[in-house]
């Protein structure tokens, strides 16, 4: 005779299967919420904003006069001057530079030069209205100013200068007796009146200057 199981058991054997595969179910898809939870953590964290760097990190701390250029920052007595425009003369080989500097106490010069390999920088303000042309001493503010120098170069300019971008330039360089007192005539073209200006030395410590670009 035919061994028959009863009908409890066999629910029970149903309702046991189902219970088992259900649990494998629940236990999957909590292993793909925790991995689902994991892959959007990584990708938020790669999404979060770079940490703020130095923008001046990669510029040298020591600034280089000789490529001084336009765009650059120049600092002097506190107040800070934007490199508007640069003039590199030439007179027999012989180079300087000229730089305009623009600060919030108006515009200045910067002449950078290399006299036998000695650095030598002076700071310039133009002088309206004096009147003033090169020969024998030249007395302003009281103060008696003999010729050192005197000759022509040729230029080359960019940026705002005022000049033409290319020409050649007249010049005629005084000092007072102690070179304390430095003045400066310049005359751009032929038919031009001369220009001129005051200046003192300037040392590198008294400057502090950020290229616009790291130094090459």
């Amino acid at each position: 005779m035919p061994h028959s199981t009863p009908v409890g058991s066999a629910r029970t054997y149903i309702r046991g299967g189902f219970s088992a595969v259900t649990e494998i179910l629940i236990a999957v898809l909590i292993a793909v919420v925790v991995v689902a939870t994991l892959v959007v953590v990584v990708r938020t964290r790669k999404k979060a904003p770079a940490t703020r760097v130095d923008p001046l990190a990669d510029y040298p701390e020591v600034w280089d006069p000789y490529t001084i250029g336009v765009g650059d920052i120049i600092t002097y007595a506190g107040i800070d001057h934007v490199v508007r425009g640069t003039i590199t003369l030439d007179e027999e080989g012989y180079r300087w530079h000229e730089h305009l500097l623009d600060g919030s106490t108006g515009r200045r010069w910067l002449t950078v030069e290399n006299d036998e390999g000695e650095l030598e920088m002076t700071l310039w303000m133009r002088r309206e209205g004096t009147g003033l042309e090169p020969g024998g001493d030249v007395i302003l503010d009281d103060r008696v100013y003999r010729q050192i120098e005197r000759g022509t170069a040729r230029f080359t300019a960019e940026g705002t200068t005022g000049t033409a971008p290319t020409g050649t330039v007249d010049y005629a360089d005084y000092a007072t007796a102690d070179r304390t007192g430095l003045l400066s005539f310049e005359r751009w073209a032929r038919t031009a009146s001369w220009e001129v200006s005051t200046g003192r030395a300037v040392t590198r410590s008294e400057l502090t200057v950020i290229h616009a670009g790291p130094a090459q």
